[in-house]
């Protein structure tokens, strides 16, 4: 396998291979939109039979749609983390019982101090991380709010604050995290119908199940009325975001602005018997949606079939606004991969606390502890599992058992990349003096009613 290995960069210049006119004084604004728990297979603008994204089609269709785009892991923080630092998540070591203190830098961190104006707009389990810092205003509500209430508070921040840059020359970084993907689904109405009869109360309860729990007793019927309300909560997001848009059309800042539109992880329906998330590296739980809209909708109607990582977002907004990289970063920028065409030798890499995996456009292995089998349903004996993505999408055969040339191939790859992934934690950690924060009690509890601790 002809792997592309990242290893950190400390203080490298910046360059402007996206836009010539990033290094100009007019630097556009930057908006990252995250859909909690949204599969990209399950979005039309990916080829979904369902119509659940007419708008983001709409908006691809100005944009660069990334067809195999993977999270970094299968669980929020940890993923929204890589996203924001540009590290692999054995390196940040942000978990759910495990927020990093205020050492490593941030996007938002190195935008405010390129005098953005920054503003979060997130649900509450993304209170607590450090993932506030560098932010002039953060909402985070108790509980998670519906995207049309989350995509008015923001819309507020842009046009009614009077420290909003709207009128004036300073540009702005807006986050904008929409939950309702994730279970349990209760889509609002019209879209709790879109795609079944009626809305029973008992599926909700099949649909928030643990994680880790194998729900042998889901009927086909049950888990197709448990992925429709899925697949509503997908479209009544679309619907949020085709106003979000119109929205900032009528406030003039979105043509000239840059999109990011993401999913932070996927979804389990019962593919490899688990439902939910947070529990495995296969593709249902870490292929994700990742649409880029460039300021004046340069590269317009691209699909990018390279598998790209959402580590790579950061590198890629640095690089477009002509600054410098994060000091410690393992993410590349897009912008060479945009304007030079496809990349065969570009790898993925997911960790899910437990086991990992490396990707290339073709192939796929997945390292896995001991007893994993007693954890993970349908997980065949043996440390690794090995997938002919092209002929096998779906993970359905493990190949390890008789392919042991490829399997030693790639395990080299991933020792390589576990071994700077340590090589960088270590630097982190002696260089930068990170260290775990104690979660409070209230935030403790937020995590409970997500099912995310116990």
């Amino acid at each position: 396998m002809n792997a592309r290995f990242r290893p950190p960069i400390l203080i490298a210049s910046a360059a402007c291979l996206i836009v010539a006119a990033a290094c100009s004084a007019q630097r556009p604004n930057v908006i990252l939109i995250s859909l909690d728990t949204t599969r990209a297979d399950h979005m039309s603008v990916y080829g979904y039979e369902r119509d659940t994204t007419p708008n983001l089609k709409r908006f691809a269709a100005e944009g660069v749609v990334f067809e195999q785009a993977f999270a970094q892991a299968p669980w929020t923080v940890s993923s929204h983390m890589s996203v924001f630092t540009s590290l692999y998540p054995p390196v940040h070591k942000v978990a759910h019982l495990t927020p990093q203190s205020a050492t490593v830098e941030t996007l938002p961190e190195r935008l405010k101090s390129a005098d953005y104006s920054t503003g979060g707009f997130v649900a509450p389990v993304l209170d607590g991380y450090g993932f506030s810092r560098g932010f002039d205003h953060y909402f985070s509500p108790y509980r998670s709010r519906p995207a049309e209430v989350m995509v008015q508070q923001a819309l507020k921040w842009l046009a009614r604050d009077p420290s909003r840059p709207v009128l004036q020359p300073q540009p702005f970084f807006l986050f904008l995290h929409l939950f309702d993907a994730h279970h349990p689904y209760e889509p609002s109405w019209p879209f709790d119908t879109a795609y079944i009869e009626s809305y029973r109360e008992d599926i909700r309860e099949l649909s928030s199940s643990h994680p880790h729990q194998q729900d042998k007793n889901l009927s086909p019927e049950e888990l197709n009325e448990v992925v429709s309300l899925y697949d509503g909560e997908i479209a009544y997001l679309d619907f949020a975001l085709g106003g979000f848009f119109e929205a900032l059309r009528k406030l003039g800042v979105y043509d000239s602005s840059l999109i990011v539109l993401m999913g932070d992880h996927g979804e389990g329906f019962l593919e490899h018997g688990l439902m939910n998330h947070g529990n495995s590296v296969y593709d249902e739980l870490v292929r994700v949606p990742l649409l880029v809209r460039f300021p004046r909708g340069r590269f317009a109607g691209r699909r990018v079939e390279t598998p790209v990582e959402l580590m790579d977002i950061t590198p890629t907004v640095l690089e477009l606004l002509g600054e410098e990289r994060l000091a410690v970063a393992q993410g590349d920028s897009l912008g060479g991969l945009l304007e030079k065409g496809e990349d065969e030798s570009r790898f993925v890499y997911a960790y899910d606390g437990d086991a990992d995996s490396v990707r290339t456009a073709e192939w796929k292995l997945i390292k896995n502890p001991p007893n994993r089998a007693r954890r993970i349903p349908r997980a065949l004996p043996g440390e690794y599992e090995l997938y002919d993505l092209v002929r096998d999408p779906g993970e359905m055969h493990n190949l390890a058992p008789r392919m042991s040339e490829r399997v030693s191939t790639m395990t080299r790859a991933l020792e390589e990349m576990e071994r700077i992934n340590d090589e960088l934690r270590g630097k982190v950690q002696t260089e930068l003096g990170v260290h775990p924060i104690e979660l409070t009690e209230t935030e403790k509890e937020r995590l409970r009613t997500l099912g995310y601790i116990q």
